[in-house]
């Protein structure tokens, strides 16, 4: 049986899956979308925390502190209404009814991480926009568990892998 890259970020971290039930509504209500599946199965395993002391994973956060919901309006309210943001040319943020950016996570060394959105498109298809120093705008197509699990663990996956700055993923759950 195929594992799920969920349950390998849980065994490479050596992480037992919290299951948590996490309202999806008001984050999703917010968006005007779906969010990808997987990504929300990976918040419910892990909940609110950062892996390898590099990536942090937004989710519903009640202290807010990773509240996808609140850092994708912080990105918006500096974002042009119409046109290319200057910061993410040639992508917009998103706005419900268009295709634009969502935040789902940041890493350490000032990378960001988005999915291309559109409400019109399934989310499992939406391809992962990143952001980081070194690296231009760069857009990758796999699911979100993937990316997370590829960044964690294959030294080959450049230029955002960090396995070889941190051969031992981990996971720290925070409050």
């Amino acid at each position: 049986m195929k594992r799920m890259w969920i349950e390998r970020i849980a065994e490479a971290t050596n992480w037992e899956p919290l299951r948590l039930e996490i309202s999806w509504n008001s984050v999703e209500g917010d968006l005007g979308t779906a969010l990808p599946e997987d990504y929300k199965k990976l918040a419910e395993a892990f909940g609110k925390g950062e892996f390898s002391e590099f990536l942090h994973v937004f989710t519903v956060d009640g202290t807010r502190q990773f509240d996808l919901s609140r850092i994708w309006k912080r990105f918006l309210d500096g974002a042009p209404e119409d046109g290319p943001d200057p910061l993410f040319k040639p992508y917009q943020m998103y706005r419900p009814g268009r295709r634009g950016l969502i935040p789902w996570a940041f890493g350490e060394m000032e990378c960001n991480y988005f999915w291309l959105a559109s409400a019109e498109e399934d989310p499992a298809s939406w391809p992962i926009v990143t952001q980081g120093d070194p690296y231009p705008l760069q857009q990758v197509s796999m699911c979100t568990s993937e990316f997370v699990y590829r960044v964690l663990t294959d030294p080959e996956f450049e230029p955002f892998s960090i396995a070889r700055l941190f051969p031992e993923p981990d996971f720290y759950p925070m409050d």
